[in-house]
């Protein structure tokens, strides 16, 4: 049963993002945007996107399909490591929906963003590095500077912790480019999120967890939360092609717990956090919805 402090989400999303700078061919491919619904208990099959409007489009209409409470899960962080000054969750999506250029067929300016927000945290190259000799950007690297920054981490917390439980391909916010990468998605994702919640009606409430639903205690909205879909196993989802196997097992995970009364709790604060990581995460780095497992 769902208590009214805690409704049910009608819509669950989950989104495996891209930030490539053109369309994905027409014939469904990896590395490009997917996602997988589930619409008041519903669960469809997943949708490849050929282009961040596509799935704009998508979102925008499974809201409009449902009145109340939706989750959509991104696959990219919400966050910056604290003492960065780029801060985490609508701040950080605010300031890039200002800084990205996103076109209706995917160019886009990632790599001068990251140009520009290096000069801004100083003492470049880096800290955002990786990416494509064609591309300039002077303090962006296209390989792996030392790491030169004082003040702040190459890691955030919730990535570190991900890590030392064996998961070492996580990777870090500042890489842009090459196998894994996250860096680039979180540039273009927070500001396509943003765009997003500017198309909905100014009476639907958007929601950045975990910073502003104070972890599990108000998600009645559209609430936006991070997820890294290796922590679901997907071997049993009968798709061919990764992505949407990830999102499916993803979704999938998110629905069951739902079902079964615990998804509240997946979103609730890790009781191992002190008082001090809790604030750092809730005012600039975030976390992965479902690490630890419960």
């Amino acid at each position: 049963m769902v208590s009214e402090k805690h409704p049910e989400f009608e819509l669950l999303a989950v989104v495996d993002f891209s930030a490539a700078a053109s369309p994905g061919p027409k014939r469904p491919t990896e590395n490009r945007c997917w996602a997988a619904l589930a619409v008041l208990g519903r669960r469809l099959d997943p949708v490849y996107c050929r282009t961040r409007q596509d799935l704009l489009e998508l979102l925008h209409g499974a809201l409009a399909e449902v009145a109340g409470p939706a989750l959509i899960a991104w696959d990219f962080p919400f966050g910056y490591p604290v003492g960065s000054g780029l801060g985490g969750g609508r701040a950080a999506a605010q300031l890039l929906f200002g800084l990205v250029e996103d076109g209706p067929k995917d160019a886009n300016n990632r790599f001068d963003v990251a140009d520009r927000l290096n000069r801004r945290i100083g003492n470049p190259p880096g800290p955002f590095w990786g990416r494509p000799r064609t591309q300039a950007a002077e303090t962006v690297y296209e390989t792996r500077p030392p790491f030169g920054h004082h003040g702040f981490t190459e890691w955030r917390l919730v990535e570190r912790q991900v890590r030392e439980a064996g998961h070492k391909s996580i990777q870090s916010v500042w890489k842009l480019a090459y196998a894994g990468s996250v860096g680039s998605q979180a540039l273009m994702g927070l500001a396509l999120i943003e765009r997003l919640n500017r198309s909905l009606d100014r009476s639907r409430r958007t929601l950045y967890w975990p910073f502003e639903t104070g972890w599990n205690a108000d998600l009645d909205g559209v609430v936006h939360v991070e997820c890294w879909p290796t922590l679901f196993p997907f071997e049993d989802q009968p798709y061919a092609i990764r992505d949407a196997r990830q999102v499916a097992a993803t979704r999938d995970g998110l629905l069951g717990a739902q079902n079964e009364g615990y998804l509240v709790d997946m979103l609730a604060a890790p009781a191992s956090l002190t008082a001090a990581e809790r604030e750092a995460v809730m005012t600039e780095e975030g976390w992965i919805l479902g690490f630890p497992s419960r």
